[in-house]
């Protein structure tokens, strides 16, 4: 998904409505409500569950506690919420490593399809989306970018907006008093996930960041949404520029 912030404007207008949250329908709605009651069948925590569809807008349960917007919750500043951020993604991947979309589903992206092998990524893995509460991982909201990918496309996108690997001065804004060592803390993931190297993960997160930008520059030019907005308010450049900063800084940090 494309470089976006919950401080930055939400793409919907979400209303919350006792322990609901009402959010518009989309024409990838009901790909998003058969993943999630998919993952409730299961038994799987951590992610929102379905009530619903009503006057054109999706009922989901409220998940309570503190979203990671800059700058981030302390927890999301240590080792134990990178490793927490991973245990829930390894888990989930477990948990979803049987799930078969139905024929023809409809995602957000434009041009996903299913492949056997893949699994179905969240898709949006920044902080805006993770929900944290007496420093613990609450749950995992806002599963619209939910698309077939490989896991470890997933855990490429928690390195670029959770390390954070977004350039040298990134950190300000997360919170961080000092600059982070982005090694140690991409070592930090990598081992909490299992299965891959930092090697593979950054090689993963400059082929994600490659096709972000393809994306933003064939749709968003185009007029779909909402690759439009991204478009519109600049993300093509500051996606170019993380990339153009990882690729200079990628032997120092395998």
């Amino acid at each position: 998904m494309a470089n976006k912030d919950r401080q930055c404007g939400a793409l919907h207008t979400v209303k919350r409505i006792g322990d609901v949250v009402h959010r518009p329908v989309n024409r990838w709605t009901h790909a998003v409500h058969d993943l999630l009651r998919f993952l409730e069948n299961t038994g799987f925590q951590g992610v929102p569950r379905v009530h619903g569809v009503e006057a054109g807008h999706e009922i989901l349960t409220y998940i309570e506690g503190t979203a990671g917007l800059r700058p981030w919750p302390v927890v999301l500043r240590t080792d134990s919420g990178l490793e927490q951020l991973a245990g829930f993604l390894k888990s989930y991947h477990l948990a979803v490593k049987s799930y078969m979309p139905p024929e023809n589903t409809v995602w957000c992206v434009p041009d996903s399809k299913w492949r056997s092998g893949w699994i179905v990524r969240h898709g949006d893995l920044g902080p805006w989306n993770t929900i944290w509460h007496n420093g613990m991982l609450a749950g995992v909201i806002d599963w619209d970018f939910a698309e077939p990918g490989e896991t470890i496309m997933d855990v490429a996108q928690i390195a670029w907006y959770h390390v954070p690997l977004r350039g040298s001065d990134f950190w300000r804004d997360c919170g961080f008093e000092e600059p982070p060592e982005l090694r140690d803390r991409l070592f930090v993931l990598c081992e909490a996930y299992g299965d891959y190297s930092p090697k593979n993960v950054m090689d993963a997160l400059v082929d994600l960041q490659e096709s972000e930008i393809a994306r933003i520059s064939n749709w968003g030019s185009n007029g779909v949404e909402p690759w439009s907005v991204f478009y519109r308010r600049g993300d093509l450049e500051v996606i170019k520029r993380e990339r153009d900063w990882l690729k200079e800084m990628y032997r120092n940090l395998i």
